[in-house]
């Protein structure tokens, strides 16, 4: 019963991850775009560091799934250390 349900666990915050970045990226990529569009003497600065945030926005996201999916399969593939031959 337990793997059922931390999957149903996994699966709701899988989903809200997945929905916070359905709607947050949309506006953070606006914010971005409109520093790419000031123009000024460090314009390829300001290019290259909305670019790196991007890349970091995306990977927060990513980590953000990925970490428990992990946890998941190592709780799920555990062996309980009591399982041991008993004679």
């Amino acid at each position: 019963m337990g793997i059922i349900r931390n999957g149903v666990i996994l699966i709701l915050y899988l989903l809200i991850v997945i929905s916070l970045y359905i709607f947050l990226s949309s506006p953070y990529d606006d914010i971005m775009t409109s520093f790419e569009n000031i123009n000024g003497s460090t314009d390829e600065l300001v290019e290259a560091g909305a670019g790196t945030n991007r890349i970091v926005f995306d990977m927060m996201f990513a980590i953000l799934g990925i970490i428990p999916i992990i946890w998941f399969m190592v709780w799920a593939f555990n062996r309980d250390p009591d399982w041991g031959f008993k004679p």
